[in-house]
């Protein structure tokens, strides 16, 4: 389900493409992406995750 948007208005949550489990806690999430740890290890981190630990996906890396 898409959120809606109006003029200026850009939706709080990407579209949800599925639900992956979050590494750090444990659990499944809607708004896990790909990220990689401190060693290069690939693992997928939820919003709240990602925010808490500064991790940044690996889609938005230069």
């Amino acid at each position: 389900m898409q959120h809606p948007t109006g003029p200026g208005r850009q939706p709080t949550l990407p579209p949800v493409n599925g639900i992956t489990w979050c590494a750090w806690h444990q659990a499944y999430s809607a708004t896990a992406r790909l990220v990689q740890d401190a060693e290069g290890a690939a693992h997928f981190a939820c919003n709240s995750c990602r925010e808490a630990y500064h991790l940044v996906p690996v889609a938005d890396r230069p």
